[in-house]
C-alpha cells in the first residue's frame, strides 16, 4: 500500500477540487493507493509520503498570488521544495490556476510533476522559445504592454506537464449556510446531485449573471467577453436573467428554466457555470475550446456544446439560431448532461487519471 498525501487549499477543503479524492477514498485504496489530506504544509506527517501533491493555492497568500510574489517568499518556497523532494517519492505540484496558462513555471524544476486542470495541446507555447506570450492563450493578441506575461517553462521540462482533473469533479449538490462542511462526507446515495431534464418547459432564452468590468483603458482584456455579452444584452429581444449576484437558490432556479446557459472565458477558459449548466439541462454556448486538454473532457463541438469564435462576434446570430430552432437542439444539451453525469460517477476512469498523471507505478 502506498500513500498519496495531499496538502490542501484550506479555504476550499470542503467542497473544492480536493473532493473527488475523499469521495473516492475507497477506490484508491482498491487501487493500493491510500490518500490523506493535510492543511499544514509544517506537518511533520508530510515527510514519508510516496507521493506528496501540493495544491498550489494552499501558497495563494505568498508565492502563489502574483501580486504578493516577490524573492523572499519564493526562496522559501524553493527551500521547502527541495527539502520535500529528498523526503518524499515523488513531489507534485498541482497547479490550480484558473487558465491553461501558468505563473507557476519557475518552481517546475524542484518537482516531479506539474499537474494542471486543463493544459494547452501545444505545450511548446508555454517554453522559451514564446518569451513575452500572453499568459492566457485566447487573449494573445493583445498590445505587448496590455499582457500577463509568463516566466517560461524550461524546454527540459516540459515533459513533467500533465493533465489532472478539472472542477467538473468539484461538489455542486446544493448546501445552506456552513452545511457545504458535509461535502466530502455526505454520500451521493443518501444525497445524490440533482440534475433537470432538458426537455421541459423553460419560460427563460437564456441566464447569464455578472456585471460590467472596467478593463485596462480601452484595452480588452480579461472581461472583454463578459462585458460583450453584457452589453448586447441590452439589443436582444429575449428573456433573459442577468444582472447582479443573486441568492445560489434564485441562481440555480433560473438556470434551471432557461433554454441556453452562456459561459464565456474568464481568469481562464474552464467555469463552473459550464457544469452547472449541465446540471441544469441547458444549452452550454461557450468560446471556442479545441486548443486545451482537460479531464473530464465534455467539450465537444456541436455535440456537447455550442462554440462561439473568441471574440464574440457570432454570438448574437448563433443565439438568434438556436432561441427560433431550440427543439432541434435539445439533443445537444441532453448528450452534455449525460457524459457530465457518467463522468462524475465513474470512479474507476478519475483513479486512473490521478495515477497516470502523479506516475505510479
Amino acid at each position: 500500500m502506498k500513500t498519496l498525501k495531499i496538502l490542501d487549499w484550506p479555504e476550499k477543503r470542503f467542497y473544492g477540487e480536493s473532493h473527488p479524492f475523499h469521495r473516492w477514498k475507497n477506490e484508491f485504496l482498491a487501487h493500493g493507493l491510500k490518500v490523506e489530506f493535510y492543511t499544514n504544509h509544517l506537518d511533520k506527517r508530510l515527510a514519508d509520503a510516496d507521493y506528496l501533491l501540493l495544491h498550489s493555492r494552499y501558497f495563494a497568500s505568498g508565492w502563489q498570488h502574483l501580486q504578493t510574489r516577490n524573492t523572499q517568499n519564493e526562496a522559501e518556497l524553493i527551500a521547502y521544495l527541495q527539502k520535500m523532494n529528498t523526503r518524499t517519492g515523488r513531489l507534485i505540484w498541482f497547479d490550480a490556476a484558473d487558465s491553461s496558462g501558468s505563473s507557476d513555471f519557475p518552481i517546475i524544476s524542484y518537482v516531479d510533476v506539474f499537474l494542471k486542470k486543463q493544459a494547452l495541446k501545444d505545450k511548446k507555447y508555454y517554453t522559451n522559445a514564446n518569451q513575452g506570450r500572453n499568459l492566457r492563450f485566447w487573449l494573445d493578441l493583445l498590445p505587448k504592454n496590455a499582457k500577463t506575461v509568463f516566466e517560461p517553462c524550461p524546454a527540459n521540462q516540459l515533459q513533467k506537464i500533465k493533465t489532472g482533473w478539472n472542477i467538473g469533479f468539484n461538489d455542486y449538490r446544493f448546501f445552506g449556510y456552513k452545511m457545504s462542511r458535509l461535502s466530502n462526507y455526505l454520500s451521493y446515495k443518501v444525497y445524490p446531485l440533482r440534475f433537470s431534464t432538458v426537455v421541459k418547459k423553460r419560460s427563460l432564452d437564456l441566464t447569464f449573471r455578472g456585471t460590467i468590468h472596467p478593463d485596462r483603458g480601452e484595452i480588452k482584456g480579461i472581461s472583454d467577453q463578459r462585458n460583450y455579452i453584457l452589453a448586447l444584452f441590452t439589443q436582444l429581444q429575449l428573456q433573459i436573467a442577468s444582472g447582479c449576484n443573486v441568492s445560489k437558490s434564485r441562481y440555480w432556479k433560473e438556470l434551471r428554466n432557461s433554454k441556453i446557459g452562456l459561459s464565456p472565458f474568464g481568469w481562464g477558459e474552464i467555469c463552473y457555470r459550464d457544469f452547472e449548466t449541465f446540471i441544469s439541462g441547458a444549452l452550454l454556448v461557450k468560446p471556442l475550446m479545441n486548443h486545451l486538454e482537460t479531464f473530464p473532457n465534455l467539450y465537444q463541438e456541436n455535440e456537447t456544446y455550442i462554440p462561439v469564435s473568441w471574440d464574440l462576434i457570432d454570438l448574437e446570430e448563433k443565439l438568434d439560431h438556436l432561441i427560433t430552432y431550440y427543439k432541434a437542439h435539445q439533443e445537444i444539451a441532453a448528450y452534455g448532461q449525460e457524459i457530465y453525469r457518467k463522468a462524475i460517477y465513474d470512479a474507476e476512469s478519475f483513479v486512473q487519471q490521478i495515477e497516470q498523471g502523479i506516475g505510479k507505478i
